[in-house]
């Protein structure tokens, strides 16, 4: 009876990130602030068993509070740490890394090379282009990414495997987002940040506007 009061609603950021995670044995979400995420993919069926991660004491004891109001506790571990430190890699493993900036997702993913055999998604609040040259740098590849709005703020999420990076030098944006619907809000929003940039003079930067708006003329 409880877990059926118990409601929860997935901002749309979270609720794209719930969309994309691939079926698996156990889910490790990474931050979990107050747990949501993981409630949810579990009650879906999505993944059998969760593990609820942060770096901070308040928000895993959030998370646990809210797993128990779920009826789910049963269905949960939980631990305080820093990114993956100290989990063990099981087969079946889906990570989300949700609402970090993108040198931390990439930090997270460094120390924990075993990332290479599980199944990742990762959402991005800032330094997306860092996180992609990252990503092309270390063997993983953007197999699928998605836009979403959330209080008139555009937002990605990507879901990572291992192999070739598939996109452009530039790192704006991979091969799989143009395949999104938002994607030209997406390509003129970074065509004006990079105009901003372009003023200070750098040619690196005039290079990725010239790049871009090659692309716009496309759409």
């Amino acid at each position: 009876m409880r877990e059926k009061s118990f409601q929860i609603r997935l901002t749309p950021r979270l609720a794209l990130c719930a969309d994309m995670c691939p079926k698996g044995a156990r889910l490790i979400d990474v931050g979990c602030d107050h747990g949501y995420l993981a409630i949810e993919l579990v009650r879906r069926g999505v993944v059998d068993h969760a593990m609820a991660c942060d770096l901070r004491a308040g928000p895993l004891q959030n998370a646990r509070e809210n797993v128990a109001l779920a009826g789910l506790t049963d269905r949960f571990d939980f631990l305080q740490t820093d990114g993956l430190d100290g989990v063990a890699h099981e087969p079946g493993d889906v990570v989300t890394v949700c609402g970090m900036g993108g040198d931390n997702v990439s930090d997270i993913l460094r120390r924990a090379p075993w990332t290479m055999d599980a199944q990742v998604v990762a959402q991005p609040m800032t330094k997306q282009e860092r996180l992609r040259r990252w990503l092309a740098d270390h063997g993983y590849n953007i197999a699928e990414e998605r836009l979403v709005y959330e209080d008139r703020r555009l937002y990605c999420a990507m879901r990572i495997v291992p192999g070739a990076y598939e996109g452009e030098d530039h790192m704006v944006f991979s091969r799989a987002m143009e395949r999104d619907p938002l994607f030209p809000d997406y390509l003129r929003m970074f065509i004006r940040k990079y105009r901003k940039r372009a003023r200070s003079g750098r040619p690196e930067e005039a290079a990725v506007l010239r790049a871009l708006e090659e692309r716009e003329k496309c759409l």
